[in-house]
């Protein structure tokens, strides 16, 4: 920032380990703030949406609430007792949020999870399948599943 570049944030799909940006946003957060405490949180959202959005070339379609722009929002809860009462809404995303607060999201427009539920997705099976394809990968990688793979030490 201090020689005029934003960064940004993002996170790939970690289902094993979790991956939720809400986290990436809190370890940054309190990384800086033990370094020099000159991030703010309003900072941290804006790495995440616009400045991401800017740095993908996506900026003009997505990244802010702006009208023209692809309806790309996410809605937390704010009456969950582990945010309520929310008195600084960038202040509790970034310090607080965390994937059980997302309660309705929408994809351009159009709503992919409502009340906490995915809309047309058919967990139980889809469930059945990402376990599956787990396995079966665990399997031909030869890693157990039981928490005592560790990879092998690179020789020189």
């Amino acid at each position: 920032m201090a020689a005029g570049l934003r960064p940004t944030l993002s996170t790939d799909d970690v289902p094993s380990v979790g991956g939720d940006m809400f986290s990436t946003m809190r370890t940054d957060f309190a990384v800086q703030r033990g370094l020099d405490g000159g991030l703010r949180s309003r900072d941290l959202l804006e790495f995440t949406t616009v400045d991401a959005a800017r740095s993908c070339g996506l900026d003009a379609r997505t990244g802010s609430i702006t009208p023209g722009k692809d309806a790309d929002i996410i809605l937390l809860r704010t009456d969950d007792p582990t945010v309520f009462p929310v008195t600084d809404p960038a202040a509790t995303v970034v310090s607080a949020g965390h994937p059980g607060l997302v309660d309705t999201v929408l994809v351009a427009g159009r709503v992919v999870k409502r009340d906490g539920v995915l809309v047309g997705v058919d967990l139980p099976a889809l469930r059945t399948r990402l376990l599956e394809s787990r396995n079966r990968v665990a399997a031909a990688a030869g890693a157990p599943l039981d928490g005592t793979w560790r990879p092998r030490p690179v020789s020189d």
